[in-house]
């Protein structure tokens, strides 16, 4: 806590001050009987030992405190309520740029959604994470891959070259990822949406994968997966087009040379 207020009298006048430094331990501000953080209503017995809700309805069957044993009746503490109300905690993902501040209680529920989550860089070798915007920055900085916007629902062409990779950016910021790969001869073009949760699939895919010389073409439409990247590129949620037409006669060394056209629409769910 940054702070809290302390009353004061100032010739008769009872104001408040702030006490700055003040800590707190929040284990305090859980229910002592599941662990889980307390949230309004909280009860209490007539000794003062402090329950949630969810807790006393499991309980009070038995007619006794869960510490003292002494039967007695429960009712409502208003001013742990106020307290719990009253202090406010920080994202644990302040130093990835969220600002949110909200009760202890709400903490869990908030980092489920955060988007400020971190997502980790796939290349090999390479440990860093951060939030989406970090890491569109690390992408171009670090290992120079090319960023383009794309508009929702609008076709996106590009030559894309095989052994590289290219970041995509929506209209609302979200990420996709398109690398090209080589493995053995045949050429992988892989695809994927950069999210700080595994949602599922958030996004619908289509593209088409074309080049005049050699004459090759190849179409196909998907569900796009999410990813955090947390283990690199997700096999399962990965497109793969098998392009080994390409390279019968030039060689793997040569594939890096081959430039492709790629014509792509991304339409939201």
């Amino acid at each position: 806590m940054e702070g809290m207020a302390a009353p004061e009298e100032d010739g008769g006048v009872v104001t408040r001050r702030r006490v700055a430094g003040v800590t707190i331990d929040l284990d305090v501000l859980d229910c002592p009987v599941c662990c889980h953080p307390l949230r309004p209503p909280v009860f209490q017995c007539t000794v003062g030992h402090i329950i949630c809700s969810s807790c006393l309805e499991k309980l009070q069957d038995n007619g006794k405190c869960y510490l003292c044993s002494l039967r007695m009746v429960y009712s409502r503490c208003h001013m742990v309520e106020h307290i719990i109300e009253s202090i406010k905690v920080a994202c644990s993902n302040s130093n990835l740029g969220c600002t949110a501040r909200m009760t202890y209680y709400q903490k869990e529920d908030h980092e489920k959604g955060c988007r400020h989550v971190p997502c980790f860089c796939p290349e090999d070798g390479c440990s860093f994470s951060g939030s989406t915007m970090m890491l569109l920055d690390h992408f171009s900085i670090s290992h120079k891959w090319q960023s383009v916007k794309v508009t929702y629902n609008m076709r996106l062409a590009f030559c894309l070259q095989v052994g590289t990779s290219m970041v995509l950016v929506g209209d609302d910021g979200h990420l996709f990822l398109v690398q090209v790969v080589i493995c053995s001869f045949d050429a992988l073009l892989l695809v994927c949406c950069i999210q700080p949760h595994n949602t599922g699939s958030t996004f619908n895919c289509s593209l088409k994968l074309s080049r005049h010389q050699p004459r090759y073409s190849q179409a196909t439409k998907f569900l796009m997966r999410s990813t955090n990247l947390r283990d690199g590129m997700p096999g399962e949620s990965l497109r793969l087009m098998a392009l080994k037409e390409l390279f019968s006669n030039t060689g793997a060394s040569a594939a890096a040379k081959v430039g492709m056209v790629l014509e792509l629409v991304i339409t939201p769910q």
